[in-house]
């Protein structure tokens, strides 16, 4: 029975500067910076450990087209441990590491196939001297390209199985740039076997037959990149296919919620925090935590002061950085719940205008590009980070709590 293994990749982003984490300290940030090259080198252990025909990359493989020395002799020296291991890499080039780029050039190991930008092209995969897959890749010649690449990729006979690595957005997502658009439907109408995709950082299997797959990115680059982070362990056979998610980013990002429920005092709720810092604890991952204090809690009074959630965090985050399987909380929210002021003002003309301000603040981009730019700021400020429904959402809330306080309850 042929079968066909290998590993799907995407979105490395070596070289990501993660900006905006600049205020963490210095050994987790450096935890952070590390954690793209970190991951990469643990899908090729597993790789190797699986001993895999061959590894897919769909694209992104730097986190910028003037990709560094350094990122290139690292993917170079990963790609060396594929070679001696006999394992082939096939790698497409994405709208972030387009060939339009200024770096120095290398030369690539002749385990190593780099597909071209003009049109979609073929590369073949022998083994025991049969040709046992095709596989077929665009590489982007620039930043954005708005084409269907997709309509042009074309099923080559001689071969059991056809594998297309595509860079781009599924129809609808209105998340990531619209870049190489198709449908789902159109790649299922396609002969191929397996559709290798890449560019959406949100891990999605958009078809069983034929599997058409996101891998995400393998490492969070942001709060809002949370989750398990990783690569997918493919077997194509005659019988059915298998597909396996396997984690490997050293650094997750997650999202919580502390319920209210039982807490009476401070200490109450300090130790609720570490019970639940202790429930995000892993031996593999260091932990960059957010999180929300539930309303119907008793410290109303007490958050009213800003230093006190300050303080409180100070205290949360000491000793982690020594910790090897750190758990920071980088953000804790305090949520509340004016229902009754809110009532009281549903009717206010001045509460109407303003709420009416924040939903006409779809430019808020343009307002936060500058501090990007800042000589100082920009240390601190990530604009892919950037949640404009979650910065009017606090900004509302902090208006709601400025009129609590001042109608004195």
């Amino acid at each position: 029975m042929q079968k066909v293994r290998f590993i799907h990749t995407a979105d490395l982003h070596l070289d990501t500067p993660f900006k905006g984490l600049g205020h963490l300290p210095e050994a987790i940030f450096e935890r952070i910076k590390q954690s793209t090259f970190d991951s990469f080198e643990r899908i090729i252990t597993e790789a190797i450990r699986q001993k895999v025909d061959f590894v897919v990359i769909s694209g992104d493989l730097y986190d910028g087209a003037n990709r560094s020395l350094r990122a290139q002799l690292f993917l170079k020296k990963q790609f060396i441990r594929l070679e001696e291991a006999s394992i082939e890499v096939f790698a497409i080039h994405g709208n972030h590491d387009h060939l339009q780029g200024k770096f120095v050039q290398l030369t690539w190991p002749e385990n190593v196939h780099f597909f071209g930008s003009e049109e979609p092209d073929m590369h073949s995969f022998h083994k025991n001297n049969d040709v046992v897959a095709h596989l077929y890749g665009y590489s982007y010649p620039q930043r954005a390209v708005t084409e269907n690449i997709a309509a042009r990729y074309e099923v080559i006979d001689g071969a059991p199985f056809h594998i297309a690595l595509l860079h781009g957005t599924v129809g609808g997502n209105t998340d990531h740039d619209p870049y190489a658009p198709f449908t789902i439907q159109e790649l299922i109408e396609k002969p191929f076997d397996y559709w290798a995709l890449g560019h959406i950082h949100i891990r999605s299997e958009l078809n069983q037959e034929p599997p058409i797959v996101y891998p995400g990115n393998i490492q969070g680059l942001n709060r809002k990149e949370e989750g398990s982070k990783g690569c997918y362990l493919v077997e194509l056979s005659e019988a059915g296919n298998h597909l396996q998610f396997i984690q490997t980013a050293p650094i997750q990002w997650q999202t919580t919620t502390l319920s209210a429920e039982g807490i009476g005092g401070m200490d109450d709720l300090l130790n609720g925090l570490q019970k639940l810092k202790e429930t995000f604890r892993s031996n593999l991952t260091g932990t960059i935590l957010s999180v929300s204090i539930a309303p119907d809690h008793p410290f109303e009074s007490e958050f009213q002061d800003p230093s006190v959630i300050e303080e409180m965090l100070d205290h949360l985050q000491e000793g982690e950085e020594d910790e090897a399987s750190f758990v920071w909380i980088n953000r804790l929210v305090v949520e509340h719940r004016n229902e009754d002021l809110l009532r009281e003002l549903k009717d206010s003309h001045f509460l109407k205008e303003m709420m009416e301000v924040f939903d006409g603040l779809d430019q808020l981009d343009e307002v936060l590009q500058p501090l990007s730019k800042h000589r100082k700021a920009k240390r601190f400020v990530s604009r892919e980070a950037f949640d404009a429904e979650e910065i009017k959402r606090e900004a509302q809330n902090l208006l709601i709590e400025t009129m609590t306080r001042e109608s004195g309850r």
